[in-house]
């Protein structure tokens, strides 16, 4: 790789095969690392990823997030969005138009939920990378032409940004956060509960309200109930029952009441029932016998 060092005295950022290598220290340890960017430069336009405002960087730490990216360009450039990739579990520059889409869909869908997700750190893999694209052209040439000085990698606030959690404490944070009280779950539910209710009749008032109410031509249109079915003037519904289903109904009835009447009624159609079967068992007999005379008959 060839390798081209600025001078000490020009305080510009060492550039090592097209990248500038940008050092961050943190803070239990003096050794520092170093984090490569230079501008992104598409093969075609993309909307998502603007060639004249889009940074590309690598080797960023494992802990890295939008925030701390910010914090670390703050006063050079403002950035827009981060797109990071290597993210354990998912590639997010794939996702990133999904998750749009949803998070709009959702919007939508619940206007009125001041109910937040909850958030869940993400970790990035070794080396992981991430397009970052700012606010202006002349941002992109601020970064690039970044003095060297010492840069402390910014850690977040864990009482103003969940995603600061770091160790033992992010996974108590996740553990928490997905197992909430009983009382703060109940009152989510009870909430929950009283909307469905309130939509449920104001949809009933509705259609109550369209109930008796004739249309331009003086029809009045029949409206599917859930409940117990009732006519436009609220009273109970008399339907029409066909002639075959009275007659089919009336058969069974007959049956059951006088069928069984009487004990030797059931007695006399057992032994019909059973006369039957043994004159078709000595009929089978017989033709099994015929076969075999005629050596027609192959059991196997």
């Amino acid at each position: 790789m060839k390798t081209s060092k600025s001078k000490k005295s020009s305080g510009q950022l060492e550039e090592i095969g097209g990248y500038k290598a940008l050092p961050v220290h943190f803070a239990d340890s003096d050794a520092p690392h170093f984090v490569y960017f230079k501008a992104h430069k598409p093969k075609k336009e993309d909307v998502l990823l603007p060639a004249n405002r889009t940074l590309f960087m690598f080797n960023l730490p494992a802990d890295a997030t939008e925030l701390s990216i910010r914090r670390l360009l703050k006063g050079t450039a403002r950035v827009v969005q981060v797109l990071f990739h290597d993210v354990i579990g998912r590639d997010v520059i794939k996702t990133s138009a999904l998750e749009a889409r949803l998070t709009a869909s959702l919007a939508n869908d619940s206007k009125d939920e001041d109910t937040k997700p909850v958030m869940r750190t993400q970790l990035l893999g070794s080396g992981a990378s991430a397009h970052v694209v700012v606010l202006e052209e002349q941002e992109l040439a601020n970064v690039l032409n970044m003095k060297s000085a010492r840069r402390e990698w910014p850690l977040g606030d864990p009482a103003s940004d969940p995603l600061a959690y770091h160790g033992l404490s992010r996974y108590i944070y996740e553990y928490r956060a997905a197992r909430p009280p009983i009382e703060m779950l109940k009152q989510d539910v009870d909430g929950y509960m009283a909307k469905f209710e309130e939509a449920q009749y104001e949809r009933e008032r509705l259609l109550a309200q369209q109930r008796n109410v004739p249309d331009a031509d003086g029809f009045i249109t029949v409206i599917r109930s859930g409940r117990k079915s009732t006519n436009t003037d609220g009273t109970i519904t008399v339907t029409a029952a066909t002639a075959n289903g009275i007659k089919s109904a009336e058969a069974k009835k007959k049956d059951v009441q006088f069928g069984n009447m009487y004990r030797f009624q059931m007695r006399e159609r057992k032994r019909d029932q059973l006369a039957e079967l043994r004159k078709k068992f000595d009929e089978d007999k017989e033709k099994i016998a015929r076969m075999r005379q005629n050596r027609h008959f192959r059991p196997y």
